[in-house]
């Protein structure tokens, strides 16, 4: 099995799109991109210029594809067009447009099935279902929560891919993998590479709490320790964030201490993230002064939070 990133966070744009080859079939997940966003320490400019390289990038992969998954209707994940190198006589894999859904991605699932229909050879609601080609096999869970369970961003499909040698899970957007029973879910696999997106740190304070990037942190190490997988890529909405490894310092010291390969796409290709390149270059930007988030760390930023908010709440009354 060659696992190739396409187009990812770590190398400066909104998507996780991979291309996996067997002796079987070439399949490309997710063909979707969008620019970083503003906190991206990169100038508009070039963040711009990036979506422009990547996206042939991604139309040249699902060319050379005899199959496309798209595991939800977010523009990261899928291109909203019809346009033969993407989806010209492709056998398409995807997330059911009408069922576990919420209202927008049923909206864009619905213009896609219009175009797609046209070009297509086969198109299959992949939820909860696994398809064979030859050797290699294309497995998909029910529905997953896109984050915290109920969240109104709706549902994503995990990937399993494997032939007579591997096995790879492509966890889409879990958002860091909240949920404790995902991690099970992802460890009776018994996958050997894991791509994983890590928690969208970048909105801590808006839509996402110190205690659930803590969960998230404490289930990625509950991943490693639970697989045998030889490889985690880590990516996607963490690497919106210049912060990362001291974010997820405890799961990064964990995996070094059992010499477990944590990774982004980029490292993988033998580069340096582009928010990495982008600090170094223009400095930062929404984030000023920051240290290892250990979890005695976190635990002391989430009791002082409480109490900023138990006071906040007395001064309303």
């Amino acid at each position: 099995m060659k696992i190739t990133p396409i187009a990812f966070d770590s190398l400066g744009v909104k998507s996780s799109c991979v291309q996996i080859k067997t002796n079987d079939i070439t399949i490309t997940i997710d063909p979707g991109i969008a620019a970083e966003v503003k906190s991206f320490p990169l100038p508009g400019r070039e963040r711009f210029a990036l979506v422009s390289r990547y996206d042939e990038k991604i139309r040249r992969a699902c060319s050379k594809s005899a199959v496309v998954v798209i595991t939800h209707y977010h523009y990261d994940h899928f291109i909203d067009e019809k346009d033969r190198r993407l989806y010209g006589n492709k056998i398409l894999l995807i997330k059911h447009p009408m069922k576990k859904i919420n209202h927008s991605q049923k909206g864009r699932a619905a213009s896609f099935l219009q175009k797609a229909k046209e070009i297509a050879k086969e198109i299959h609601f992949a939820d909860g279902k696994e398809f064979s080609f030859g050797k290699t096999k294309i497995k998909f869970s029910k529905p997953l929560w896109h984050g915290i369970k109920g969240t109104n961003l709706g549902y994503v499909l995990l990937v399993i891919v494997s032939d007579s040698r591997e096995k790879l899970v492509f966890s889409s957007d879990l958002n860091g993998i909240y949920i404790p029973s995902y991690v099970d879910l992802i460890a009776r696999e018994h996958p050997d590479v894991i791509i994983l997106d890590g928690a969208p740190s970048y909105l801590l304070g808006y839509i996402m709490s110190l205690e659930n990037l803590k969960r998230c942190v404490k289930n990625t190490i509950k991943l490693l320790q639970k697989t045998r997988c030889k490889l985690c890529i880590l990516d996607h909405h963490l690497l919106r964030d210049y912060r990362y490894r001291e974010l997820y310092y405890e799961a990064y010291r964990f995996a070094k201490e059992k010499k477990k390969m944590v990774l982004t796409a980029a490292e993988l290709l033998g580069k340096k993230p582009a928010v990495l390149q982008g600090y170094e270059k223009n400095g930062p930007t929404r984030w000023q002064h920051w240290e290892n988030y250990t979890f005695k760390k976190l635990d002391a930023m989430i009791k002082h939070a409480k109490k900023v908010a138990r006071i906040a709440e007395r001064k309303n009354y």
